[in-house]
């Protein structure tokens, strides 16, 4: 604990010491009627250079801009993240930011705005980095991938991946069909060694595991824009079918592996979507935005286990997930503070019905959600600027077989955010909030994970966990080669989710308490154009520790934590070819179960690519994952009765995965 807070302080006190350090890049500004922000625009020649066949592949080549990615279930933010395109968060359930930014081709790209310290637009207001990424209107462009693994567990050559997306202008729509049709593979080896109480070995074995995801999305969207008004709809239907084998040989030797354990499971998604997004901006400068979201998500899951002499285990469910949303924006710049206000309301219903052995459970949870809020902005010099957002929220939460729990729940989550931009080479960013997070509707029902053999009850009085925040986040250029970003927090947790014993006896997701979580976030990008043309390095490094009182072995760190984390990437982008490689540097995780610890450990891992420009339509890209063969190893430590207690006895899995190489064709019409 103490030496990772050395780090944070030395690192603090390089900071200051660059802060009187001239920059030669410089941040242009937005400005708008009594404010003010600091901004990045990549325009023209600055655009072309970061290099990229569409949006996600540009923005990650922006110096200082970590993309972030809502993790919320329900609602339109869980839509959301810190990239916005033309000043909206793009509305979908469907798809995740990162894949409707890679349907988005350069083309239709015209700028990109990168706030690294504050910004004006509302929907994005948790976020203190945003990029806003301004399009073209009334542009045909038609955009194709394919893409295929030269190594698979199936069948060699088999095409992985196919989209295309087309945009078509008339005379007021701009009209852009998605269609993207997947079919991944992976597949990997593991040894596994169990051992006794007594900490002898006392069985071998290996295992094979193969997984298959095939998917098929088919989305279209029109845009209208008008002299002062925007109007976007979407509709969007998606099919998956994930298909996960495993085939484990056991015995006692490693010459006698006369046991067979095998396991099937099936995961068929079907999911719909219809979206529409207003924008109006009047002539006095008053923003109003209105969007309404309908979903809906049906998912088959059936597995089948088998052991050498033992029955098969059956395991079966059906889910039906349904929401509708509606949201409402006013946001009025040009007056004093600057107010904005706006109001969601979200209906969700999940139910489900799961087959276990000789028992049948139904399960249905519906929530009805209230989020009204206000906020405003008051630049308080040049220098510094106050946000002030309140969030409050009303919910009502009904679980059970016929709904036999309710809840009545009631959050105020306010946010301040102070910004300090004393030069161009520098800004800083002072948050502290009250955050509460989503509750999983997935949590209110029974799951499994056969592969560690762990079953879970679903757990209907399942309250949301929350935290309370102080961070501060420093963007500094002490040389325009050299770009540093350095975010510091801690969080005082409430109601944290862990693994319990529930009131029926079984293991399950429960409120276990309150927890302190202490983290600090490192970025660094090094142009390296004065020793090879086009190149830079970057390098991301993540620290946590927490700290939570353990009524069953004391003070631990909460579950799936992952203490340090650490990338390195290198790459040189050249207007005909650019070729990169990617480091991870080995990191664990630690999960605590009731009766059992399992550590997951990731060894180094390097991955490259390399792309090159065939004709102008034409370019070739080939990857490699896992180039120096990827490790992983899983550990489990079992205790009886339960964790703290007689060492009763483990298990270590030494999983591989070969190198894969992917080819793929991207070009435009």
């Amino acid at each position: 604990m103490e030496q990772p807070l050395k780090h944070q302080h030395l690192l603090l006190g390089l900071l200051c010491c660059f802060l009187t350090i001239p920059a030669a890049v410089s941040a242009q500004s937005v400005q708008g009627p009594q404010q003010e922000f600091a901004v990045i625009n990549y325009e023209g020649t600055a655009l072309t250079q970061l290099y990229g066949q569409n949006a996600l592949d540009k923005i990650e080549q922006i110096p200082g801009f970590s993309l972030s990615q809502s993790t919320a279930n329900r609602g339109l933010a869980a839509a959301g993240g810190n990239v916005l395109i033309n000043g909206a968060v793009p509305a979908s359930k469907s798809e995740s930011l990162r894949q409707i930014l890679s349907q988005l081709p350069k083309a239709q790209i015209v700028e990109i705005h990168f706030y690294s310290a504050g910004h004006p637009f509302t929907s994005a207001s948790q976020f203190t980095q945003v990029v806003n990424i301004i399009t073209h209107d009334n542009v045909a462009t038609t955009n194709w991938q394919a893409r295929s693994k030269l190594t698979s567990a199936y069948q060699s050559y088999r095409p992985s991946e196919l989209a295309t997306q087309i945009s078509l202008p008339t005379a007021t729509w701009q009209h852009q069909i998605n269609a993207h049709y997947q079919d991944e593979r992976h597949q990997s080896v593991s040894t596994l060694h169990a051992y006794s109480a007594q900490n002898l070995l006392t069985e071998v074995g290996r295992e094979d595991f193969f997984e298959k995801l095939n998917s098929r999305l088919l989305s279209l969207s029109s845009t209208r824009n008008h002299e002062h008004s925007r109007l976007v709809l979407s509709a969007k239907t998606l099919n998956e079918d994930w298909q996960t084998d495993f085939i484990r040989p056991y015995g006692e030797t490693h010459a006698e592996l006369t046991q067979l354990w095998q396991y099937n499971e099936s995961i068929d998604t079907r999911e719909h979507e219809f979206s529409a997004d207003w924008q109006h901006q009047s002539n006095q400068d008053k923003q109003v935005k209105f969007v309404a979201l309908h979903s809906k998500k049906t998912t088959d899951n059936n597995s089948l286990s088998r052991d050498t002499g033992e029955s098969p285990d059956i395991f079966k469910q059906y889910k039906t997930h349904q929401e509708q949303v509606i949201q409402f924006n006013l946001n009025v710049p040009s007056i004093t503070y600057k107010p904005e206000l706006g109001l969601e309301i979200s209906r969700n219903q999940l139910d489900a019905t799961t087959h276990t052995g000789d028992e049948v459970l139904i399960s249905k949870v519906s929530e009805m959600r209230y989020q009204p809020f206000f906020a405003f902005t008051h630049t308080l010099n040049p220098h510094w600027q106050l946000y002030t957002r309140i969030n409050t929220e009303h919910t009502k939460l009904s679980s059970g077989r016929q709904n036999t729990h309710r809840s009545n729940l009631n959050f105020i989550k306010p946010l301040v955010r102070l910004s300090y931009e004393p030069t161009s080479n520098w800004d800083m960013v002072l948050t502290a909030q009250h955050h509460v997070d989503q509750l999983d509707f997935n949590h209110f029902v029974a799951s499994q994970n056969a592969g560690f053999e762990r079953s879970q009850s679903g757990n209907n009085r399942l309250l949301p966990s929350q935290y309370s925040e102080l961070a501060a986040q420093f963007n500094v250029r002490p040389t325009d080669k050299l770009f540093m970003n350095l975010k510091m927090y801690q969080q005082w947790q409430k109601d944290i989710h862990e693994i319990i014993t529930l009131d029926n006896g079984k293991s399950g997701l429960g409120n276990a308490g309150s927890a302190k979580l202490l983290g600090a976030e490192l970025a660094l990008t090094w142009d390296t154009d004065a020793w090879l043309s086009g190149s830079q390095l970057s390098v991301d490094y993540q620290y946590e520790n927490a700290h939570y009182r353990d009524p069953l072995t004391g003070t631990r760190a909460t579950t799936g934590l992952t203490p340090h984390s650490t990338s390195i990437e290198f790459r040189r982008d050249m207007p005909d070819h650019s070729w990169g490689v990617d480091i991870y540097l080995p990191e664990s995780a630690t999960y605590y179960y009731q009766d059992e610890v399992f550590i997951e450990r990731d060894h180094i891992e390097v991955n490259a690519f390399a792309e090159y420009q065939v004709f102008a339509s034409l370019r070739v890209n080939v990857k490699i994952a896992a180039l120096n063969t990827a490790k992983f190893t899983y550990d489990q430590t079992f205790y009886s009765p339960q964790r703290g207690e007689e060492y009763d006895g483990g298990m270590r899995f030494d999983e591989r995965v070969d190198p894969v190489i992917t080819l793929s064709l991207l070009g435009t019409l």
